[in-house]
């Protein structure tokens, strides 16, 4: 799969039904919903993989992320993170304190998965799921009775913290961008061209506060790579990593610290600069 692009959705949310269902069982609440607030959409390859639903709620600093799915082929590779990462920063475009979640406390992946990205456990309601609200009476999730809903909630972190540019020279301005965003999956926020004779690229590292930037030009060359220094970047999954080193094709080097060894795969970039990518989330 080619580096996932997210972006909102303003067309017809009816063509996307099948990836709603995915993430809700009852036909008339989905009905009751399905065209309220915001769409993000996750695309590759020039398809839809994904989508996330964020809604107003009755508290007017918080939204509600009401529907969300990966297609099944598509997940595992990250696209999920993408699409939480995105509505945290639409979140903070409007200056919003919490974003809540909802989910079944039998669904036990989906739990999983919130509490990875950052969400935490607020309150369970009980019996939210029932005939009356359109779901079946024997609905289960691998076993475990569809009964209760689980509430989880993260703080925004505010827009005015710092934020970090990490900018290098290059020669090889192209190759570097397709080894980061196309390989690697990081999203192109701008750039520039012959600005005082230099062109430029930003691309963001998702769920952080920092971006990279890449310059070409002007009358000097680049800098000499150094095995010891590294770019890390804790991807969280293994499914997450492999599918970063498919994309690049480049094959993995020995580090220089031992230590990369046992915790990450360490490849180079076209200018020679090492890339370690940790199959870990941070911690």
């Amino acid at each position: 799969m080619s580096a996932v692009q997210i972006e909102r959705h303003e067309g017809d949310r009816q063509a996307l039904r099948l990836l709603f269902e995915l993430a809700e069982d009852s036909r008339s609440e989905l009905d009751s919903y399905i065209d309220a607030g915001e769409l993000l959409i996750a695309t590759a390859d020039e398809e839809v993989v994904g989508h996330l639903q964020l809604i107003e709620t009755e508290f007017p600093d918080r939204l509600e992320i009401k529907n969300m799915a990966v297609a099944e082929r598509s997940r595992r590779l990250g696209v999920g993170r993408a699409l939480i990462n995105a509505a945290l920063q639409l979140a903070r475009e409007r200056s919003c304190s919490t974003v809540d979640v909802a989910t079944a406390t039998a669904d036990v992946d989906n739990l999983r998965f919130y509490q990875r990205c950052g969400f935490r456990m607020r309150s369970i309601e009980r019996d939210a799921f029932t005939p009356a609200n359109g779901y079946d009476r024997d609905a289960s999730v691998d076993g475990i009775p569809l009964r209760d809903r689980a509430w989880l909630d993260m703080p925004v972190a505010p827009d005015h913290q710092m934020h970090v540019r990490v900018a290098r020279h290059t020669t090889r301005l192209p190759e570097l961008l397709r080894f980061y965003r196309d390989g690697l999956g990081l999203t192109e926020i701008g750039g520039f061209r012959d600005h005082d004779g230099y062109d430029g690229v930003f691309l963001a590292l998702p769920g952080t506060r920092a971006h990279l930037e890449f310059t070409a030009g002007g009358d000097h060359g680049a800098p000499a790579p150094h095995a010891e220094s590294l770019l890390v970047l804790y991807l969280g999954e293994r499914e997450i990593v492999d599918a970063a080193l498919a994309r690049v094709g480049v094959e993995p080097v020995a580090p220089a610290n031992p230590y990369w060894a046992d915790n990450g795969v360490t490849i180079e970039d076209p200018d020679g600069f090492r890339v370690v990518l940790v199959p870990q989330p941070y911690s």
